[in-house]
């Protein structure tokens, strides 16, 4: 709840649509890679502040959209604008999310069920040392958006005016905006250095937060915060959480892996590992939304990891993160649906290029991830390593 109100200041004072046109008139951006790529800064960016990948996608939907209308309608230029908005608001969204803890609700659900069954406590810093490397996916994918659609070197006229237009009509930054950047530069201090002053990731978030609502310091009324706090996505969360616990107090989650079992049992465990992979992709064709998925499936994950010898907290990451990337239909993933909105690609369009993503997923979760995870210590072949952090 915390991190949705920050996330409501920072919108109230207009400083996410301002980060956004900065980062893109700095870029400079005047091919459509360019736009892919500047528009992954802004992602990223964005993703520090914002929490959750719906809001973030709503919030780069106008600025891509006047990014593609400068293009005509071509079979080029259509490839073009569908290579950017797959790429930038569903990928890039998804890839960026599962690198900073608050900014994809799935992470939350994740650690939550380590803490409340593992006793095991990963800080917004140790989750960011764990999930970097998730960003090479997104070179990963480029490549092959880029390579489908055909757009390595194809150009945008007049894309960088557009932009400079926009950031120019902002006004310039007030003392309440500096105000809020600074007490956010704050928060991010106290999360990265979580390890020297103790001082855990939630209650540095409000230490924020209070000095956010200091009488009179800034000129938003609550009102202003309440309307752009996103609560329906928080009753989700709470609601993922709560079936996420229940599944594995009732029961459930050690009934279902028991079926599960024989399918994966006896295998190597990158062999166990893919067929999870595959399995709980196929499931996840008929899910809308990755925390109902996320809540269903790590439970079963976390019960099955020592059935099959294999360390808990990797391989319920390894199979619950790639099953993030559902890029096989729009209506897997709720940003793709914001996406699909945008009107310039259709559900064929997608799919053809979705199953190869989702197969570049897996095949990066299991030869990147699982070694850099053995790296950090806790090797997924190896259920007795020790905690790292």
């Amino acid at each position: 709840l915390i991190a949705f109100l920050l996330a409501a200041v920072i919108q109230a004072a207009g400083l996410d649509r301002r980060l956004a046109l900065t980062l893109l008139h700095k870029a400079r951006v005047k091919t459509v890679n360019g736009v892919i790529w500047a528009m992954f800064g802004v992602n990223f960016v964005l993703a520090l502040i914002v929490p959750g990948a719906n809001p973030r996608a709503a919030l780069q939907l106008p600025v891509i959209q006047g990014i593609t209308d400068l293009l005509g309608k071509t079979p080029e230029e259509r490839d073009a604008k569908k290579a950017i908005v797959i790429q930038s608001m569903v990928y890039g969204s998804m890839i960026a999310g599962m690198c900073i803890l608050t900014a994809h609700l799935p992470n939350l659900v994740v650690v939550g069920l380590f803490q409340s069954k593992l006793n095991l406590e990963i800080s917004y810093f140790n989750w960011f040392l764990l999930q970097w490397p998730y960003m090479g996916m997104f070179v990963i994918t480029q490549w092959w958006i880029q390579r489908f659609f055909k757009t390595r070197k194809r150009a945008i006229d007049g894309g960088a005016e557009i932009i400079k237009k926009q950031h120019s009509e902002l006004p310039r930054m007030s003392q309440t905006e500096w105000l809020i950047l600074a007490c956010f530069t704050l928060i991010a201090i106290l999360w990265m250095t979580e390890g020297v002053t103790k001082i855990k990731s939630h209650v540095a978030a409000m230490i924020g937060l209070a000095l956010l609502f200091i009488p009179g310091l800034f000129n938003f009324k609550w009102k202003e915060i309440e309307e752009r706090t996103i609560w329906g996505t928080f009753l989700m969360l709470g609601g993922a959480l709560s079936m996420s616990s229940v599944m594995g107090s009732s029961g459930l989650a050690q009934w279902l892996a028991d079926y599960i079992h024989p399918i994966a049992a006896g295998h190597s465990w990158w062999v166990i590992l893919l067929i999870m992979m595959v399995g709980t992709h196929i499931i996840r064709l008929g899910m809308l939304s990755n925390v109902a998925a996320v809540s269903l499936f790590a439970p079963i994950l976390l019960v099955l990891a020592p059935k099959f010898g294999l360390h808990p907290v990797a391989f319920t990451m390894l199979v619950a993160d790639t099953d993030t990337f559902a890029y096989i239909l729009p209506t897997q993933v709720t940003v793709a649906v914001i996406a699909y909105s945008s009107g310039t690609f259709s559900m064929a369009d997608y799919a053809k290029v979705g199953w190869v993503s989702v197969l570049l997923a897996i095949a990066y979760g299991i030869l990147v991830m699982a070694p850099w995870y053995a790296f950090m210590g806790i090797p997924i072949w190896d259920p007795s390593a020790p905690w790292p952090f």
